[in-house]
């Protein structure tokens, strides 16, 4: 079982059959969606190898197109490479909102309820470039697969649970190496700095990006959204779950991969 990196070379006989282009839910380092899939008892071992394509702090606009990621994502459905995959999965949309400063206008302050917090316009364009690059990535995965004999090749798309703006980040031997990405810009804004009001801010802000996400949902067409909000706590004991503002912990990871992508992927014949 493997997940590759993009600098990876592929072991024979352990060929991946599943192409993960993403963020950092696929590329946290210790455990992440990807780890816990690919080491999880029940997949069947056909489904253990993952090619991931993506990094760390990357947008999805930035896997189409002339982004800078874009050239990853071609190079595998090339000719050569795309006849391995059968199954895709895209997590992406989190480090949009981070970089479009989670769409806060820019004073919350003496707002009493947190879902004002979000601008209306900065919503709409967030969620409008969100649109525009998984119907991109979307399209990419199967106009690559046109011209070859007609089967299911599920795409599967991540969703996000809601995190807790705490201003921790990614920190190592005790030395803060990436983040906050969430207070920082809350800050800014000058929203209240109750940490509840906050969770309920985010909250708000996850739930239109997760029901943006959840629009491009199609069994038809075998497109499925992974649906996983309130899967880890914001309350007492949500330190257990959440590595950080962004990233759960490796027992975090596992709760979501075991509550909904396991129970997908029994539905599609890739784990028991």
């Amino acid at each position: 079982m493997a997940v590759y990196r993009t600098v990876d070379q592929w072991v024979e006989g352990n060929y991946p059959s599943i192409l993960a282009i993403g963020d950092s839910w696929f590329w946290y380092p210790n455990n992440n969606i990807l780890e816990s899939i690919s080491n999880h008892p029940l997949m069947l071992p056909a489904y253990k190898n993952i090619q991931a394509v993506g990094y760390n702090g990357a947008l999805l606009q930035q896997y189409v197109g002339a982004g800078k990621y874009a050239p990853f994502v071609e190079e595998y459905l090339k000719s050569a490479n795309r006849g391995f995959f059968n199954i895709f999965m895209i997590s992406g949309a989190g480090n949009d909102a981070v970089d479009y400063h989670l769409a806060l206008r820019s004073n919350c302050s003496n707002i009493p309820d947190p879902k004002d917090c979000i601008d209306p316009d900065g919503i709409d364009n967030l969620l409008r470039i969100i649109v525009t690059a998984m119907g991109g990535l979307i399209h990419e995965i199967r106009w690559a697969y046109k011209d070859l004999p007609a089967q299911p090749r599920p795409i599967f798309i991540n969703g996000y649970d809601y995190p807790v703006p705490d201003g921790r980040g990614f920190t190592l031997a005790g030395v803060q190496f990436n983040g906050p990405w969430l207070k920082p810009a809350l800050d800014q804004s000058k929203v209240n700095p109750d940490l509840i009001y906050r969770i309920a801010v985010i909250k708000e802000l996850i739930v239109r990006l997760n029901t943006t996400l959840a629009s491009f949902n199609d069994w038809e067409n075998d497109v499925v959204f992974v649906s996983s909000p309130g899967t880890l706590r914001t309350g007492d004991g949500y330190q257990e779950d959440w590595a950080n503002e962004l990233h759960p912990t490796p027992s975090g990871f596992n709760k979501i991969v075991n509550a909904h992508w396991i129970p997908h992927f029994k539905r599609w014949g890739m784990a028991n």
